[in-house]
């Protein structure tokens, strides 16, 4: 199974699904290989599909695999890991309503799975596999209204950000199968909402040694590398995503290649050559296709910056508005209100 796995983040998606599939006929009790299977079949359709079919893939096959842990737990209730992925197929279902900003289905679909992963985590402290939904609650709920944080408290965990990173951080060094994804999902935080390249760069780092066709991990990486001012590596690694970025799907292009103008954006800023980042920018903004809006809200911003350093205060104050229109939970949104109130410098 671990050959799937490998092969479904490294996007040999055919590869993935055939090998999963194999396996969950061939090993129909096994914990983890049917939540697996349809964590592929969606990443499959996210490389292929319009945004609203991916969501309809991942309903499909999360419907698909929730009765069969149902039975699975049943059949092993002294094993913790079919409750675990059992919780874990269930919060999942959260993903959809999360990426449309539905935020009361998102926290109803996670507390579901949450219940059950947290009496997992609560019983079996030493599952690691356990530690990353249980971060990704805690720092969740650390961002949230106190309504929240209460019911948190009340299941023994920390409502806190630090508490859900440091969690998340140890499924990362030390779980079985978590690991990539807590990486990913530290990459991401450290780089969009806590604003830490130094972490942001270990962790994605360590995915892209693992996955080195991985073009979104490689952007995570290429970021870091640009905030942590190592600009020639940076460079580099632009030249090697235009050269790769033939092989992704028609669908991974018009996802991934207005985040790609956005790094070469980021780039040209940090060398002061504002015309030409203002150019990659505005390609970011009218071509941007993600399924999420967070590197659109950054675009935004650094288009906004880039407008103040060139006197154009208006266009400025029109791009952080377009900003804070977006509404969601990256560190961008504070960013772009300050400046809002008060113009961006460099000094």
């Amino acid at each position: 199974m671990k050959e799937g796995v490998h092969a479904f983040y490294n996007y040999e998606y055919d590869r993935a699904l055939e090998l999963l599939s194999m396996a969950r006929q061939e090993h129909p009790d096994h914990p983890g290989v049917h939540f697996i299977w349809a964590a592929a079949a969606w990443t499959k359709s996210l490389a292929y599909d319009p945004v609203d079919t991916t969501h309809k893939v991942l309903e499909k096959v999360l419907a698909d695999v929730t009765p069969i842990y149902d039975a699975l737990v049943i059949k092993y209730p002294l094993d913790p890991y079919y409750r675990l992925y059992q919780g874990s197929a269930i919060g999942l279902t959260a993903r959809v309503s999360l990426a449309q900003k539905r935020w009361l289905t998102t926290l109803i679909r996670a507390y579901r799975g949450f219940v059950i992963i947290t009496d997992v985590a609560e019983e079996n402290p030493g599952l690691m596999d356990g530690r990353l939904p249980v971060g990704i609650v805690e720092y969740y709920s650390g961002m949230a209204n106190t309504l929240l944080q209460w019911t948190v408290k009340l299941y023994g965990l920390n409502a806190s950000t630090e508490s859900g990173l440091n969690q998340m951080a140890l499924a990362a060094d030390n779980s079985d199968w978590a690991w990539v994804e807590a990486n990913g999902i530290l990459s991401f935080l450290y780089l969009w909402v806590e604003n830490d390249p130094v972490l942001a760069a270990k962790h994605s780092r360590k995915v892209v040694e693992t996955f080195p066709n991985n073009y979104y991990y490689n952007i995570m990486l290429l970021e870091a590398t640009i905030k942590n001012g190592k600009l020639e590596a940076a460079r580099e690694l632009i030249e090697y995503l235009i050269t790769t970025a033939e092989n992704l799907t028609p669908r991974q292009r018009e996802w991934y290649l207005p985040y790609l103008e956005y790094e070469t954006a980021l780039l040209m800023f940090e060398k002061q050559e504002y015309g030409l980042a203002l150019t990659h920018v505005q390609e970011t903004i009218n071509n941007y296709s993600g399924e999420l809006d967070v590197i659109l809200g950054f675009a935004y911003l650094l288009q906004g910056q880039i407008q103040d350093l060139t006197g154009d205060r208006a266009g400025a104050k029109t791009s952080y508005k377009s900003c804070l229109d977006l509404d969601n939970f990256s560190s961008a949104m504070s960013s772009a209100n300050q400046y809002l109130n008060r113009p961006f410098s460099t000094h």
